[in-house]
């Protein structure tokens, strides 16, 4: 990998959070503690991030909306898609529920269900369901814009094989669905290899926006 590549994969990590910690890098990249340190140096160097105590802080560059200010927007379409999407869900299901405001919306149309288990690694999702008959199974890991993320939270997925798969995404290009962070790549990937069905729910705005980390093919959604 090239050293522009990775300090473009540096650069995304911390679109989601606007912060990293140096060793969490050197642990996801494919390269030398050394080679790491020099990318972070190099983006450092050019203006793009800060270094402080450890992590590493984004300096410019295009920052996907906090999730408190996302919550809001696109609300009418999010509440129709999350609507159409609880229609694919029958009682007895199983399934998972990413993190994001569109898939809240559908977690919102499902609160109702008597005979319906989900998996998530959203805490406003959970907290949708609190005080009712679903039966509701949060990951654990690495807490990034209100969702659960990193190895633990991918453990605790692959651990389970469920009927559906609702997943959001930060963006839309040619050859599928991204996303701006690595860490949420990896668990948005595990959550479609361990359903039969995967659903994306989108808004019109992620076809508007392109993520770098491309986490699936259009060909692996369905059934």
């Amino acid at each position: 990998m090239k050293g522009s590549e990775r300090q473009e994969q540096i650069l995304s990590a911390m679109q989601g959070s606007g912060s990293i910690a140096v060793n969490d890098l050197i642990e996801m990249l494919p390269a030398s503690p050394a080679t790491v340190r020099r990318d972070i140096t190099a983006l450092a160097e050019a203006g793009r991030i800060r270094k402080d105590r450890g992590r590493i802080f984004l300096e410019s560059g295009p920052r996907v909306p906090a999730f408190n200010q996302r919550d809001g927007m696109y609300d009418a379409e999010k509440k129709r898609i999350g609507q159409a999407a609880a229609a694919l869900v029958r009682d007895g299901d199983t399934i998972i529920i990413d993190a994001g405001t569109t898939t809240q919306a559908l977690a919102a149309n499902l609160r109702d269900h008597k005979r319906l288990s989900v998996i998530t690694n959203s805490i406003p999702v959970a907290s949708i369901f609190d005080g009712t008959a679903v039966n509701v199974f949060l990951c654990g890991g690495m807490l990034e814009d209100m969702s659960l993320v990193d190895d633990d939270a991918v453990r605790f997925i692959a651990a389970h094989q469920v009927d559906k798969a609702f997943v959001g995404a930060s963006g839309v290009r040619s050859q599928g669905l991204t996303t701006t962070s690595l860490f949420q790549s990896a668990v948005k990937r595990q959550m479609i290899q361990s359903a039969q069905e995967s659903y994306a729910l989108l808004d019109q705005s992620k076809f508007h926006a392109t993520g770098v980390n491309l986490f699936a093919g259009f060909q692996d959604l369905a059934g």
